[in-house]
């Protein structure tokens, strides 16, 4: 009992010895407490950015090389498998008046577990994906494709001697060659396999510029435009206000996948190009010029006229570059977009409309 009453008369004595030096150093004067200072939150980190749609990319494939998909668009071929996952589709005229697609994916984890049908190469495509610094992947080509590939080393996966990251389906009863298919998981074991480079060369990392918000663009409204590649391959894209996406039609039809999903993108950029039949071909096979030219986009209910270049044949792997018509950078919005080179005798045929329409 005598040591409790001691150790407490001790820390009474200590208290009143602070208080007492807190005091006069004050100068009789309590101490006010010294102001805190609040330290803002550092923000967070902008997500990286696909560089083919501007939208948020996983961590893991920033700087990764994309992967481009050769898809048949034939009747035989409709509706194809994964129609709505490219980040990009590109579309141009080929033999007989068809075309033929090249799906762009910038992240191998967005493409799907059945993509397809796909087709063989032709070099136009060959040299668009060189653009795009590419892992290729067709079901066979046509010998100038072949040449292409070839001559520039261009890393390929092909159904005809890489079969084994390819695969039918046969419930269609539809002819074999408009049954192929691949999937994402095969195609990352091939790039694996192949031992081919998987980061992007040095120039190559971001092929188009987006704009920080949502553009209207100065040509006017855009709520329908029509393009025609040939009298049996034509698109219309109609615009939804309600998500701001174009709903593709072609042929008048909604173009959907095979998951009864209708195809839409928020860019239209039909680009036009002289299209010529490649001398000594017997199969009718076509060349683009992709030298350059003109065009239209089309995004958010409104559209402009724009400029496009890339290379000549001896400059195939040059980027696809898209301006104003006074030679700035062109500003996409954010989103998937469609791609369509189409031949510059139909220039004239495209038909821009102002008018609401709802997809």
């Amino acid at each position: 009992m005598a040591k409790t009453f001691a150790w407490k008369l001790t820390a009474g004595l200590m208290s009143a010895v602070l208080v007492l030096t807190a005091f006069s150093a004050c100068g009789g004067e309590t101490q006010e407490a010294a102001p805190t200072t609040t330290v803002p939150a550092t923000e967070a980190a902008a997500p990286p950015a696909n560089p083919l749609t501007g939208e948020p990319i996983r961590q893991e494939a920033v700087g990764q090389r994309p992967v481009a998909v050769m898809v048949e668009n034939s009747p035989k071929a409709r509706p194809q498998w994964g129609l709505s996952t490219p980040d990009i589709v590109i579309e141009g005229v080929v033999e007989g008046g068809i075309t033929r697609m090249m799906w762009l994916y910038a992240d191998t984890a967005d493409i799907p577990e059945k993509v397809g049908p796909t087709r063989s190469a032709r070099h136009d495509y060959v040299e668009l994906a060189e653009g795009f610094d590419a892992v290729y992947v067709h079901f066979g080509g046509s010998g100038y494709a072949y040449d292409r590939i070839e001559k520039d080393n261009v890393d390929d996966i092909d159904g005809i001697t890489d079969g084994s990251y390819f695969a039918r389906d046969k419930s269609r009863n539809v002819s074999t060659e408009h049954t192929a298919y691949t999937t994402g998981t095969k195609l990352a074991a091939a790039i694996a396999d192949k031992g081919f480079r998987t980061t992007l060369k040095s120039g190559y990392a971001s092929p188009f510029a987006f704009s920080a918000e949502k553009r209207t663009l100065p040509g006017g409204a855009c709520t329908s435009v029509y393009a025609e590649f040939s009298g049996s391959y034509t698109h219309t894209f109609r615009y939804n206000a309600d998500d701001g996406l174009y709903y593709n039609y072609m042929n008048k039809s909604e173009m959907k996948d095979a998951n009864g999903k209708t195809m839409a993108v928020s860019n239209v950029l039909i680009l036009y190009t002289d299209v010529s039949a490649v001398s000594g071909s017997s199969s009718g096979h076509r060349d683009w010029d992709l030298t350059g030219g003109s065009g239209v986009y089309v995004s958010n209910g409104t559209y402009q006229n724009i400029r496009w270049s890339k290379g000549s044949a001896s400059n195939a792997s040059a980027p696809l570059k898209l301006t104003d018509e006074s030679g700035n950078a062109l500003e996409l919005n954010t989103g998937k977009s469609w791609i369509g080179f189409v031949p510059a005798d139909n220039s004239g045929k495209t038909e821009i409309t102002g008018a609401a329409t709802t997809a």
